[in-house]
């Protein structure tokens, strides 16, 4: 299944062909090192699909079933600062 990901900060997005099985919290592991952000930055991340974040324990499977995900459709990363 191929979704994109747009990074909510810069704008730029990424292609992406996911399985069902994937955890949404590994496609956003990805998303961070293919985007060359530093893990190490006081952020956590979050993947949204029309305007709901999509919890990081589900799997795509879930989120197609939960949340209507479709091929295609565009997945926002959003930022979040740590404690602050």
């Amino acid at each position: 299944m191929k979704v994109s990901v747009e990074d909510s900060r810069t704008g730029k997005i990424i292609k992406l062909d996911v399985k069902e099985h994937h955890i949404i919290e590994r496609i956003i592991e990805i998303v961070i090192k293919h985007m060359g952000f530093i893990s190490s930055e006081q952020r956590s991340y979050a993947l949204v699909f029309n305007e709901k974040e999509l919890p990081n324990s589900i799997t795509i499977k879930d989120a197609i079933h939960k949340f209507g995900l479709k091929e295609f459709d565009r997945l926002i990363l959003w930022t979040k600062v740590i404690g602050g």
